[in-house]
């Protein structure tokens, strides 16, 4: 949002998004205070014990956030920048371009890193989590012929969505050079709007379905596959349909969050041999 000078080492830091949040933590910085959708993520375990809740996503309430005296606020200029200039006027304010949902997440990473004085700290991070993700990427490739091609998807209000490689989730997908079904491997969005019936997006040799408890008539995983036009994909005839949270696969965006996907895709592709 300009220049913006911030401390050495600061020691009072206050995050407006999860990535940020993520990111501290992961640097080994707990924040005093943060805003969250409608909690802590679970994922992050009891990492989050002791930060002090200053509002729900995108509406931070500023008096709580000049309580808590920070000497620095992170956050991102998706529904923020409106309260860049108040939140300036409490400490020195630093907001990303973006949220990290469409992939960015590494940039952000080196970005709050930068602002936190722990850049070396984030890019032994990132060193770590790429080769994981190359082990991982191999171990996928020796266990089958040809690389399968997984979908991303999650239902909830009525809608069917599915999460493209230019999302946070798909970003990560493919430094595992796992391939997609063509719509979710082009355009420009994050992601996209299918209808029940368009079955060629949705299918893959595997389906990670996003679940979240907050989305209204979001589908379980046996919901899913007792649907009778679900039932007719092909991953869920071959039981390669996964259930995975709504809090890493889309709101986490940052290092912790990218490292849980790794994980759980491995949980999933590697638990069984293919056609078994």
């Amino acid at each position: 949002m300009g220049k913006t000078e911030v401390p050495m080492q600061p020691k009072r830091v206050i995050v407006l998004d999860t990535a940020p949040l993520d990111t501290a933590i992961a640097l080994g910085i707990k924040p005093v205070g943060s805003i969250v959708p409608e909690r802590f993520p679970d994922y992050l375990g009891d990492r989050t014990q002791g930060i002090e809740v200053i509002g729900k996503t995108n509406e931070p309430n500023l008096e709580a956030v000049a309580r808590l005296q920070p000497d620095l606020i992170l956050g991102n200029k998706i529904g923020l920048d409106r309260l860049y200039r108040r939140l300036t006027e409490i400490a020195p304010t630093v907001m990303a371009e973006g949220s990290g949902r469409s992939g960015e997440w590494k940039d952000n990473v080196r970005f709050y890193a930068t602002a936190l004085d722990r850049s070396a700290a984030a890019d032994k991070l990132l060193q770590d989590y790429q080769q994981r993700a190359d082990t991982l990427k191999q171990q996928i490739q020796q266990q089958f012929s040809k690389s399968p091609v997984v979908s991303v998807m999650a239902t909830g209000s009525g809608q069917i969505g599915a999460y493209t490689t230019r999302s946070f989730s798909g970003a990560v997908l493919q430094d595992l050079g796992l391939a997609r079904p063509p719509a979710q491997a082009s355009g420009q969005r994050w992601a996209i709007q299918v209808s029940r019936e368009d079955l060629t997006s949705l299918d893959g040799d595997a389906i990670f379905l996003i679940v979240s408890s907050f989305t209204p008539n979001s589908l379980t995983l046996d919901q899913f596959k007792s649907d009778p036009l679900f039932s007719r994909l092909n991953a869920v005839k071959q039981g390669r349909v996964y259930a995975v949270d709504a809090e890493v696969w889309t709101a986490g965006r940052s290092i912790l969050a990218a490292n849980q996907i790794l994980q759980e895709v491995s949980q999933s592709l590697l638990a069984r041999k293919p056609g078994s």
